[in-house]
């Protein structure tokens, strides 16, 4: 088995942070839980397990260390071993608090690890202190390889992530929120849906990104980074100072407001004492100082980690599709390999990867860089049997679950009832029921083209029409407004002005741009 490492009492806590940032200070209520994580990011090995108390971070039962097996077991056998164990430690720690409690009032009957666990409770006198205790212990494992190899992958992403934060006058260490989302894993997928480097549930995705059967921009780092930024943008117009808004990314921006309001608090020291909602529990608790600890980390990197070799920034330019086009037939025009080619253009679905969906125009594509002129003239000289001006036909296949009729379907997809009965060879009126699967035609009912074939796709997120679309020959396209977007940001993506859309638009530039409204860009 893992060998367990007796712990003291309290933990010890580490030498002083870093000098303090007045954006992001380092509370005091959250001294050992910044010093707990800063061990858990650049000390404890991913394989061990501490087992601590929830309510009190300094209070450590056990490190178990599976270093030693690691280097013989299979990855299956160690994890199994590991899962064990850590059940086994919890088990153990809730019997000793059961025998501490009926013993403590007779200190001098306990055996050694009985009196251990009496004199981590010294800091109480609560009668209850052990009853309450039982259940309370988790286990966490180290992330120090993790964040190793988050630091080396990260110098591909942070110099471009800095700019876009940059540009929305939001401070560049929120960059480093990911070494606590995700260890800066692209491909990061958690157990309630989760995605990428910034770790968006897809309700939030789709206020901030596109998320649909196309692409999930949750998988680039660079348009991630920008809905992120505005994301964080929004949190602090809302709350005003930025520990309370890092932690409301994890917490949800209303369910900190309604919090505020129900403790009469204005500080996230205010929430950490006087608040004790269900939802607000270790992970909202402990966020803002997992953030502090794993910034501090990265700001001094070679203190913790020695000589790290960090990856060059990637380098690209940007061109944008015209027409509907293979994603593998843009790949070729960039002259990149498949890899370099999906690394710079990591969002787009299995669907469109393999060419049963095309990718559309308005597009941004990145191209390695120096290669964008001779990608341009490519493309201008691309054929018919490679551009096109419609979708490849396809169907959504969507489950129904309790509640789901034609009506609603048709609201949630943007499509008429008549198209869904018409695409099941349903009648008007039919009966529908939870667990069957119907087809879900196009938003734009496409024409078929070249070999394309109807096929049912699935997909557990869906998007609203998309923003871009043709207008005609006037040398104008139009943009559908998002969530959170501003003249600048607009501006930016298309490579304009603010006066020149507000000439285009009729706008002045105070003029506040509403949600679903269209844009002329040129």
């Amino acid at each position: 088995m893992g060998s367990a490492v007796p712990a003291a009492a309290v933990v010890q806590e580490a030498a002083a942070a870093p000098s303090d940032d007045p954006l992001f200070p380092h509370v005091a209520i959250l001294k050992p839980e910044v010093a707990f994580w800063t061990r858990v990011f650049s000390e404890y090995s991913e394989n061990q397990s501490v087992v601590h108390s929830m309510d009190d971070v300094r209070k450590v039962y056990t490190t178990l260390d599976f270093r030693g097996q690691a280097e013989t077991l299979s990855k299956a056998a160690l994890g199994a071993l590991r899962a064990r164990e850590e059940r086994r430690a919890l088990q153990q720690i809730d019997t000793l608090l059961e025998q501490v409690d009926a013993l403590q009032a007779t200190p001098q009957k306990m055996n050694a690890e009985q009196r251990r666990i009496y004199q981590m409770y010294a800091d109480s006198r609560d009668p209850h202190r052990f009853r309450d205790a039982v259940g309370s212990f988790r286990v966490q494992r180290g992330l120090r390889e993790r964040t190793a190899h988050a630091l080396t992958v990260s110098g591909r992403y942070l110099p471009q992530m800095e700019q876009i934060f940059s540009s929305y006058g939001l401070p560049t260490r929120l960059t480093r929120l990911p070494l606590v989302e995700s260890s800066f894993n692209l491909e990061a997928y958690s157990k309630v849906g989760a995605a990428g480097l910034w770790q968006f549930i897809p309700a939030s995705a789709r206020i901030y990104m596109h998320l649909d059967e196309l692409a999930d921009d949750r998988r680039d780092p660079w348009f991630s980074t920008d809905a992120a930024a505005r994301h964080l943008r929004d949190d602090y117009a809302v709350l005003q100072n930025w520990p309370l808004a890092v932690t409301a990314y994890n917490y949800g921006r209303g369910g900190l407001v309604h919090a505020l309001e129900q403790t009469d608090g204005h500080t996230l020291a205010d929430l950490l004492v006087r608040f004790n909602g269900n939802r607000f529990g270790f992970a909202s608790r402990n966020f803002y100082a997992e953030f502090l600890a794993a910034s501090d980390v990265e700001r001094e990197w070679k203190k913790h980690f020695g000589a790290i070799e960090r990856l060059p920034p990637l380098q690209f330019e940007t061109v944008e599709t015209r027409d509907y086009v293979p994603f593998d037939t843009l790949r070729r025009l960039s002259g990149a390999d498949e890899d370099l080619f999906h690394l710079l253009n990591p969002a787009y679905s299995e669907d469109v990867l393999s060419g049963h969906l095309y990718v559309p125009p308005g597009q941004l594509i990145r191209v390695p860089a120096g290669t964008a002129e001779r990608f341009q003239a490519a493309y201008a000289a691309l054929g018919p049997d490679q551009r096109f001006e419609h979708q490849r036909m396809y169907f959504l296949a969507h489950r129904l679950v309790r509640g789901d009729s034609i009506g609603r379907l048709a609201q949630r997809y943007g499509v008429s009832s008549r198209a869904i009965l018409a695409a099941n060879g349903l009648s008007a009126g039919a009966r529908v029921h939870a667990g069957q699967t119907l087809k879900i035609p196009p938003r734009e009912a496409p024409v078929q083209v070249a070999s394309a074939v109807p096929r049912a796709i699935k997909t557990s997120a869906r998007a609203a029409a998309p923003a871009l679309t043709a207008e005609g020959s006037s040398g104008l396209r139009l943009h559908k407004v998002r969530s959170g977007q501003t003249l600048g940001e607009i501006a930016r993506r298309y490579q304009t002005s603010v006066q020149r859309l507000c000439e285009l638009n009729g706008l002045g530039k105070s003029d506040l741009l509403r949600v679903g409204s269209t844009l002329k860009v040129p």
